[in-house]
């Protein structure tokens, strides 16, 4: 029987470095972030940051890295669920509705995922390029087929792959962005299972 070692006190310290990053990277941006607010963020001396990462773009592309690793790790891989038989109509909507509400899920918990993709689509440049290259460009592919899937095995409703895919992102997405918005103007809290599965029943119930 193999017994996971546990992360030794260095490797913790880093990966909370790498979190309070990818939080600062989201809410400030890569030129409103700093080794210094970094370092206070996580609780560490900047000098334990500056001898594990020798730069500002290497901890940036750590930490972009390190959340698309807790994504991943976060959502199951659908492609091979839906790819089986199902027999009950209600077990295949409730795979659809078990996906958003991961997504949803995550996205709440950890919203500089998104955040660091929209700042860095705004103002395309090397980053933009490389996180296409390391990341989105794997997540188009994979969202697509995932789709074109569950399109093929009658989940889905048969329109453009491509375009289906953006519609059911921006309607998880977009609720987590306007978040704040929301709960000030309708007094609801869209973080709550409550708020998130009327959000998913309704969208089920346009897709159908």
């Amino acid at each position: 029987m193999n017994i996971k070692k546990p992360a030794s006190k260095s490797n913790q310290r880093r990966e909370n470095v790498l979190q309070a990053a990818a939080k600062l990277f989201g809410q400030m941006g890569f030129d409103g972030t700093s080794f210094s607010i970094v370092a206070e963020q996580a609780g560490e001396q900047k000098t334990f940051v500056q001898y594990h990462f020798d730069n500002k773009e290497v901890l940036w592309k750590e930490a972009v890295a390190y959340v698309w690793r807790q994504r991943n790790n976060a959502l199951p891989r659908y492609i091979e669920d839906i790819s089986l038989q199902r027999k009950n109509s209600a077990d295949k909507s409730e795979m659809i509705r078990d996906l958003c509400r991961r997504i949803l899920q995550f996205t709440f918990d950890n919203p500089e995922w998104v955040k660091i993709m929209f700042q860095e689509s705004s103002m395309p440049g090397p980053r933009l390029d490389w996180l296409v290259e390391e990341f989105l460009g794997t997540d188009f592919i994979e969202g697509r087929a995932m789709i074109e899937l569950a399109q093929h095995r009658g989940l889905l409703p048969k329109v453009d792959s491509m375009d289906l895919l953006h519609i059911l992102s921006g309607a998880l997405i977009y609720l987590v962005n306007v978040a704040p918005i929301t709960e000030r103007i309708l007094g609801v809290e869209p973080s709550s299972k409550e708020y998130m599965e009327h959000h998913i029943d309704t969208l089920m119930r346009i897709l159908n």
